[in-house]
């Protein structure tokens, strides 16, 4: 076992499978991201929880939160994982990659970060309304809890996605997700509804914005209504 006066790394096996069987049992939400950035010059960040701990074959399996995947470079990329309620990290090579899915090898150790390292991790901007408000060109209207906007990434062939609308003004929207790596910053989108119902034109919209809202765990992806 590791000893009292080294609490910093964590390299006995039997602590290192513990950890991610609690992991496992308590789904915990667990920040993923990759610490090379994408073609676009963006750091792809998600939120994962340990789908399976393999004791035998000595490897774990990670799971992304939505149906949507994980959009990280495929290649041997370095992730790192943290996970907030153990103030615990570590880095890895995935032996395997694809959209649903991330298998990698057992980690030999895991690392303890200090308080004053945690707090400088700043993977997504915390939304502060009142420091933003200048930013709006628009009034908006915050939307009510079951109102709803259908939208699809304007290059993907995937069909379009529901989302929880949170606010929408005459110049844009913002909608809430659990998982702040579903969109990047000035990515084009189709709005197709609004609530049920049909848009009666086509409006698209750019990515400007995506804010944890550290209350709810949740982000907020703001959208500016762009014209062709």
């Amino acid at each position: 076992m590791s000893s009292e006066t080294d609490k910093k790394t964590i390299t006995d096996d039997l602590e290192i499978i513990d950890f991610f069987r609690i992991l496992h049992k308590s789904k915990e939400k667990l920040w993923l991201w990759q610490q090379q950035l994408d073609k676009d010059g963006q750091r792809p960040v998600h939120f994962c929880l340990v789908r399976k701990v393999d004791v035998l074959k000595k490897t774990l399996e990670l799971t992304p939160l939505t149906d949507e995947g994980f959009s990280f470079t495929k290649g041997n990329q370095e992730l790192f994982l943290y996970s907030r309620q153990k103030n615990t990290a570590f880095k890895f090579v995935p032996r395997e990659l694809e959209g649903h899915y991330i298998m990698l090898a057992m980690p030999a150790k895991l690392n303890h970060l200090s308080e004053d390292l945690a707090q400088k991790i700043s993977l997504v901007e915390v939304e502060n309304e009142e420091e933003n408000k200048h930013k709006r060109q628009q009034p908006r209207k915050t939307a009510g809890e079951k109102q709803t906007v259908t939208l699809k990434k304007e290059e993907d062939l995937k069909p379009p996605k529901q989302y929880s609308l949170y606010d929408i003004s005459a110049g844009g929207l913002a909608l809430k997700t659990p998982d702040p790596g579903l969109f990047k910053k000035d990515e084009k989108v189709v709005l197709i509804k609004i609530n049920d119902q049909d848009l009666p034109n086509i409006v698209k919209g750019k990515i400007v914005s995506i804010r944890h809202i550290t209350t709810d765990d949740l982000f907020k992806v703001g959208i500016q209504f762009i014209k062709d």
